[in-house]
């Protein structure tokens, strides 16, 4: 366990195993050979660490890319409990739920978690510029909701993240997103 300062706040970091610091570092050199928009499933059993991954790769994606992040997920307690892990790996980010009706650029957030329909909504509205995004994580990808967003998203890259790699819909397989 690592615990360092940043802004007169505590940040506890758990140590990645070393299976996880080796997974992220392929997935990020899966994105790094190819273009904008490349698309990546990533299976990890439950209990294996998906979202001190996803969040590893998020903030490493920032500091080297300098875009942004937009995690989705199904369920509003995924969006909290994704947040904080976020903020554990001192990525600072909000969470875009039906209260957020503007974002200030001034606020600088470099990364958003957010459920598909509430995003779908902020596009809609113009509060969220998919421009801007340069990786979509989708957390439990198997759900299978996330892919009305991802036309959205044209220069992003994704990586769908889950225990199970078989979609939840019968009549939209995993492999057409």
């Amino acid at each position: 366990m690592e615990i360092s300062e940043n802004n007169q706040r505590t940040t506890i970091r758990k140590k990645l195993y070393h299976y996880q610091e080796s997974d992220i570092t392929l997935l990020l050199d899966k994105l790094e050979q190819n273009k904008a928009g490349y698309r990546l499933l990533y299976q990890l059993p439950t209990g294996g660490g998906k979202t001190v991954i996803f969040s590893e790769i998020a903030g490493r994606f920032i500091r080297k890319y300098h875009k942004k992040v937009i995690v989705l997920t199904h369920r509003t307690e995924l969006c909290r409990q994704t947040s904080a892990a976020l903020k554990m790996t001192s990525i600072r980010n909000k969470v875009i739920d039906s209260s957020v009706k503007k974002l200030a650029a001034k606020d600088g957030y470099s990364c958003y978690v957010a459920m598909v329909e509430t995003l779908k909504n902020r596009i809609k509205d113009g509060v969220i510029n998919t421009d801007d995004v340069g990786l979509v994580i989708v957390d439990e990808a198997h759900h299978n909701s996330f892919h009305k967003l991802l036309g959205k998203f044209t220069g992003a890259s994704v990586i769908g993240i889950t225990a199970t790699p078989f979609s939840s819909d019968v009549n939209l397989p995993m492999r057409k997103n």
